[in-house]
């Protein structure tokens, strides 16, 4: 099927949807929609930018010092990773670069692919050995190998002008977030486009309740969608349950990324207020309170990221590396070249 429907049938058909495609695998927040195996080592991923240098450091996740070593990238690319695989997507070239975290500082087995020019790839996600990538500026997604990091074929998305800025795997089905622009204005509600990965075919579209959605954050069987202020429109945090098909709206502001913390159920949203001034607030998901901004925060714009083994919140605050432990309620600073950029966990 490949027509919109309102949320509201959307809800009556979403079960049967879901059953009949067996939805009943899970994604993490690292993209995984599959039981995740036992790991040993991890790193956290940074990747730093002045807006004219890029650069790709890291660290153990319960360390405090970004590597010496670097890789360069672009200025404008985000890091993903799917159980022990990062992806790092150079927006400006149009590069997929698929890197190991056993030999990250060997620049040698960096597997680089060319993408269609223009395509300004946004965010990975995989399904088995199958990787799909969610292309800003063009209408449909970039298979490829998640394995060899060679180019597949590609599945046309149902509207033009998609601005596709997010993607999950919930099983077999992918999730794209499309913002729906229109002369780079946010004049209709933003659409999540569900499509079969084993055979490419839309099963759905729904209309979301926010504008502009920028991202989005996958755990168990709930979507939290992320709107950004986009001229005026209007814009917040709402969670779809993909198992019940119920929506709801937990935040009414303007948010770029999430991060969860499962054992405490909060989830850590960075709201912006204005440039240079986005904090970061706890959402209480089991009673909707919103506690107080985290301190030493100024602008967490660029991303959040949970470690939920370390107890760790990774922030790219503009400012530097932060690290807010959620046990001792305290920030730590890391120090680091360039401002943080993107963020994500590998591990193996």
């Amino acid at each position: 099927m490949n027509q919109r429907i309102s949320l509201a049938a959307y809800r009556r058909s979403i079960l049967s949807a879901i059953f009949a495609m067996s939805f009943f695998a899970c994604s993490d927040g690292n993209k995984d929609n599959h039981k995740q195996p036992s790991y040993s080592e991890s790193l956290l991923l940074n990747f730093t930018s002045d807006f004219e240098t890029g650069e790709l450091r890291w660290m153990g996740t319960d360390e405090e010092s970004l590597s010496a070593a670097s890789l360069s990238f672009d200025q404008d690319s985000k890091v993903a990773v799917h159980n022990e695989k990062i992806f790092v997507l150079e927006k400006n070239l149009s590069n997929l670069n698929c890197l190991n975290p056993q030999t990250i500082g060997d620049k040698s087995t960096i597997v680089q692919r060319s993408l269609e020019s223009g395509s300004n790839p946004y965010d990975v996600a995989v399904v088995g050995n199958k990787g799909f990538i969610a292309l800003y500026s063009l209408d449909y997604l970039q298979i490829f190998d998640a394995n060899t990091c060679e180019l597949g074929g590609k599945i046309d998305l149902p509207i033009s002008g998609a601005n596709a800025s997010s993607i999950n795997a919930y099983g077999d089905t992918l999730l794209v977030l499309s913002q729906r622009l229109e002369n780079y204005m946010a004049v209709n509600p933003g659409l999540l486009i569900l499509i079969s990965a084993s055979t490419g075919n839309v099963i759905n579209t729904i209309e979301l309740n926010f504008y502009n959605p920028h991202f989005s954050l996958l755990k168990n069987e709930k979507l939290f969608i992320a709107s950004l202020d986009y001229f005026g429109a209007e814009d917040g945090i709402e969670v779809l349950d993909l198992k019940s098909g119920q929506s709801e709206v937990l935040y009414t502001g303007s948010v770029s990324s999430m991060a969860l913390d499962e054992s405490t159920q909060t989830l850590y949203a960075s709201v912006y207020v204005s440039w240079g001034d986005a904090p970061v607030k706890p959402i209480n998901l089991s009673n909707k309170s919103v506690g107080a901004n985290l301190p030493s925060i100024t602008d967490a714009y660029s991303g959040l990221v949970f470690d939920s083994e370390s107890k760790r919140l990774f922030i790219a605050d503009a400012g530097g590396l932060k690290i807010y432990d959620t046990e001792t309620k305290t920030t730590t600073a890391v120090s680091n070249d360039l401002p943080p950029y993107s963020l994500a966990i590998v591990r193996w």
